[in-house]
């Protein structure tokens, strides 16, 4: 076969012998190995919440001979009167401690020794969960019904607002940290600033959206699990 012929026929399939010196194309990355790569933050602070929540089991485990009557009062299913008045007093006890952290998370982004308390914050959320997780399981079927449909969808959407509020935080303070290092410049974050502020407001509707789930449900499930 001449040179000429070459050209006539497709090369044949088979492994294509690279020389010694011929650059090699980087491996392609598996989609999970992307996903933890582009996501670890929002892994490591869901991971933190995780860590509370299981504590707050532990702590409840541990002491619930002596918190068992607190919790008791404090966690008592209660119905939500059908009046506007009743309904945003609700609302606004569901919400309070959810705003209360997010504003905890923003005055930490502001500061430059800010970020470890910030890390702190999903861990307290999440050991508050896990305690009333386990009262109520201790109590038996029912318990489980009130965490299913009573706890869990709304906490869920605060410790999303609280997850995100943290890493906004963190990233916030890491900001203000590098200024007062030597030879850093001063100032240029007043960008960062404005979107620091328009993401916690964004953080403030997902806590008052939890708040109306919360509300919402309870009108909807709480005269169930009434004694």
């Amino acid at each position: 076969m001449n040179g000429t012929d070459r050209g006539r026929f497709p090369a044949l399939p088979g492994p294509v012998y690279r020389g010694a010196g011929a650059p090699q194309a980087p491996p392609a990355r598996q989609p999970l190995s992307r996903f933890f790569a582009a996501n670890r933050q929002l892994l490591l602070f869901t991971l933190l919440f995780v860590i509370g929540t299981l504590l707050g089991i532990v702590v409840y485990a541990l002491s619930h001979t002596v918190v068992g009557e607190e919790l008791r009062t404090m966690l008592e299913v209660r119905a939500v009167p059908s009046t506007f008045r009743s309904g945003m007093s609700a609302l606004f006890s569901s919400c309070f401690s959810t705003i209360l952290l997010l504003a905890v998370l923003f005055l930490c982004g502001l500061s430059a020794c800010g970020a470890p308390f910030a890390c702190l914050v999903p861990i307290f959320f999440g050991l508050g969960l896990g305690m009333s997780e386990a009262y109520y399981y201790s109590t038996g079927t029912a318990g489980i019904a009130v965490v299913a449909l009573l706890v869990v969808p709304h906490t869920l959407i605060a410790a999303a607002a609280l997850v995100l509020g943290s890493m906004e935080s963190v990233r916030m303070s890491l900001l203000f940290n590098r200024q007062i290092l030597p030879g850093a410049s001063i100032g240029g974050l007043w960008g960062d600033f404005k979107l620091y502020s328009v993401r916690f407001l964004l953080f403030l509707g997902l806590a008052f959206f939890a708040g109306v789930v919360d509300v919402g449900m309870r009108l909807l499930f709480s005269r169930l699990f009434q004694g």
